[in-house]
C-alpha cells in the first residue's frame, strides 16, 4: 500500500480519537493495530469474503504484534526498562534515598532554601519520575509545613521537577523509549542512518522547551519567593502536634551518613558511567579521527557509532547490581524486603511497556512499505501548510492529545513515529546522505515539541498519573493542585509558542530561545507575582 490514501489515516486516528474520548490508552491502541490490519487485509489480492477477510485481519494483528516484541532492539528496550525500574525500587525499598533526603532536609535554613533543596532533590532523581514523585512529596512534608510552603506549592514543586527532568535525562527510564520511537519515524520514512538515533536525541534536547523552561519557572520562584493566581492564596499546612509527620528514615537503620550518601548515589553513577563506557567502547571508530575533527564532532561520532541499546542494557544491569548490593551492605533492609522493591519497581514498568509493545505494531503498520501514513499526510499537508508550523502544531496537538488521555507515554506512542516521518518528508529531506539530521533545525524542533507538548498536557491534565501521584504524595488535594500548577503550566507553554517554537523554525538558535524565554519567565513572575513571606504570607 505504497501508494497511500486518507484510509491510511484511520489507525492513528482511530487510536488517538479513542483516547481522548474514553482515556483508555491500552484499547485505543489495540483498536488502532486492529483498523489498521484491517485495512491491510483488504488490500490483499486473497482476501475475498468476509470470513477470509477476518481471518487475514486476524493474522496480521497476530502478526505484528509478535514481530514487534520479538525484535531484537525491541527487546534491548524492555530489558532496560525493567532493570531501570528494578533498579529505582531496590533504591526505594532499600531506604537510602529517602534517609538521604530526610537528612538533607535539616540542613536548611530559611524558606527560599526549603524551596531550592526541594527542587534541586526533584532535578537530582532524573532517572525515573514516578519514583521522583513519590520519594520527594513524601519525603520532604515536613520540611515544607516548617518552613510554611503550602502543600499545593509542595505539589508543584514535585510534578514540575518529575517528568520535565525524566523527558530530558540522558539515562532515565524514559530514554530507551524515546529512542524507540525516533527509530521507528526514521524506518517509516526509509531513512538509512537509524543507528545515530543516540546522537540524534542528545541534539533535540535543547529543542525541547517546554521541559527546559518548566524547570526554569520552578527555580526562579523558588529564588524570588513570588507566587500568583490561585497558589497564593493557599495557606501553609498546619504544624504537627508532634515534630516529623514523615517516618521514611525512622526505620532506615542506618547511623553513618556518609554510608547513607554512597547507598544513595553510587548506583546511579554506575548506571550512568556503565552507560556511557559501553557508547564509547562501541563507538569508537577503527580508523584514526582526521586531524581537522574538533573534539565536539569527535564527541558526536563517538556517541552516533554507539551502540545506545546495548549501552543501556548494560547501564541498567549494572546499576540495579550496585544497588542492591548497597543495601545488603548497609543493612538498611532485610534482603527479601529489597527483592520485593525490586520486583515492584520492575512491575511498575509493565504499564508504559505494554503502551510501547502496542505502539510499535501501530507504527509499523503506518510505515512506508505498508499503510505509509506520513507520506499521504506529506502530500495533502506539504502546500496547505508551511513546514515551518510544524513544530509549533505537534506541540499543541501532543499538549491536547496529553490533557485528554492524561499520559505523556501514550502521547508519544501515537504521534513520534508518525510526526518524525512527517518533518522528514515535509522538509524536503532525502535519504541520500547529505543530509545530518542531528543538525536540521525543523526535524529536531518537530521532534522535541513531541516530548515537550506531551509534558505540558501532562501538568495540565486532572487525569494525569503524575499529577495524581504528586498531589497524594505531597498531601494535598488533588484538584487544588490542579487549580494552582496550571496557570505555572500554561505561562510556560504561551512562552514556548512565542520565543520557542516559532523563532526557532525561522531559523533561531535554540540556545537564544531558551535565553529569551527565561528572561520572559523572569519578567512575567517580578511584575505579576507576590512576594510570600517566611510565614507564608502573600504580601
Amino acid at each position: 500500500m505504497a501508494d497511500a490514501s486518507w484510509l491510511s489515516l484511520l489507525p492513528p486516528v482511530v487510536a488517538i480519537v479513542l483516547a481522548i474520548l474514553t482515556g483508555r490508552v491500552y484499547i485505543s491502541l489495540t483498536l488502532g493495530v486492529l483498523s489498521g490490519a484491517a485495512l491491510l487485509a483488504t488490500g490483499q489480492p486473497d482476501s475475498t469474503g468476509t470470513v477470509v477477510w477476518m481471518l487475514a485481519t486476524i493474522e496480521i494483528f497476530v502478526r505484528s504484534l509478535w514481530q514487534s516484541v520479538t525484535d531484537f532492539y525491541h527487546l534491548q528496550v524492555l530489558v532496560f526498562s525493567l532493570l531501570l525500574g528494578a533498579m529505582v525500587g531496590v533504591l526505594e525499598s532499600g531506604g537510602a534515598i529517602p534517609a538521604l533526603l530526610q537528612r538533607i532536609s535539616h540542613r536548611v535554613r530559611s524558606r527560599r532554601g526549603a524551596q531550592l533543596l526541594i527542587s534541586c532533590s526533584g532535578l537530582a532523581i532524573f532517572f525515573d519520575d514516578y519514583a521522583n514523585t513519590l520519594m520527594i512529596g513524601g519525603a520532604f512534608r515536613s520540611t515544607a509545613d516548617r518552613y510554611r510552603i503550602s502543600r499545593a506549592r509542595l505539589a508543584y514543586l514535585v510534578d514540575s521537577t518529575a517528568a520535565p527532568v525524566a523527558g530530558l535525562a540522558l539515562v532515565s527510564t524514559w530514554v530507551a523509549t524515546e529512542i524507540s520511537y525516533l527509530q521507528e519515524g526514521l524506518q517509516q520514512s526509509g531513512w538509512p542512518d537509524t543507528d545515530r538515533t543516540f546522537e540524534i536525541f542528545v541534539a533535540s534536547v535543547p529543542y525541547r522547551f517546554y521541559p527546559i523552561l518548566a524547570i526554569v519557572m520552578v527555580m526562579w520562584t523558588s529564588v524570588s519567593g513570588r507566587e500568583y493566581g490561585p497558589m497564593a492564596s493557599q495557606s501553609p499546612h498546619p504544624l504537627p502536634e508532634t515534630p516529623g509527620d514523615d517516618v521514611a528514615a525512622e526505620d532506615s537503620g542506618a547511623t553513618n551518613g556518609f554510608v547513607v550518601v554512597i547507598a544513595a548515589v553510587l548506583p546511579v553513577v554506575l548506571c550512568v558511567t556503565a552507560v556511557l563506557a559501553t557508547l564509547v567502547q562501541t563507538g569508537w571508530p577503527q580508523e584514526p579521527f582526521p586531524s581537522s575533527m574538533s573534539g565536539l564532532q569527535r564527541v558526536g561520532t563517538i556517541i552516533g557509532g554507539g551502540d545506545s541499546y546495548l549501552a543501556l542494557v548494560v547501564g541498567g544491569g549494572v546499576g540495579l547490581v550496585s544497588a542492591w548490593i548497597g543495601a545488603a551492605a548497609i543493612n538498611m533492609r532485610p534482603l527479601g524486603r529489597v527483592g520485593q522493591g525490586a520486583l515492584a519497581g520492575a512491575g511498575q514498568m509493565l504499564p508504559a511497556m505494554l503502551v510501547l509493545w502496542l505502539a510499535w505494531a501501530l507504527s509499523a503498520m503506518t510505515s512506508t512499505d505498508q499503510l505509509n501514513t506520513s507520506g499521504y499526510l506529506s502530500s495533502m499537508l506539504r502546500d496547505t501548510m508551511d513546514v515551518r508550523w510544524l513544530p509549533t502544531v505537534t506541540f499543541l496537538l501532543a499538549g491536547a492529545v496529553a490533557f485528554s488521555t492524561g499520559t505523556s507515554w501514550g502521547t508519544m506512542a501515537i504521534l513520534t513515529p508518525i510526526v518524525v516521518a512527517l518533518a522528514i518528508r515535509m522538509s524536503g529531506l532525502t535519504n541520500d546522505g547529505g543530509v545530518d539530521l542531528a543538525e536540521h533545525s525543523i526535524f529536531l524542533a518537530t521532534f522535541g515539541s513531541v516530548l515537550a507538548g506531551a509534558i505540558f498536557g501532562d501538568h495540565c491534565s486532572p487525569i494525569s498519573d503524575t499529577t495524581v501521584l504528586s498531589s497524594r504524595a505531597s498531601g494535598c488535594d488533588h484538584m487544588v493542585h490542579v487549580r494552582t500548577q496550571m496557570p505555572y503550566a500554561i505561562t510556560v507553554g504561551v512562552v514556548c509558542v512565542l520565543v520557542g517554537t516559532l523563532p526557532v523554525a525561522v531559523g533561531w538558535s535554540p540556545w537564544i530561545c531558551l535565553l529569551a524565554g527565561a528572561c520572559l519567565l523572569i519578567g512575567w513572575v517580578r511584575w505579576y507575582g507576590r512576594p510570600v513571606d517566611q510565614d507564608g504570607v502573600v504580601a
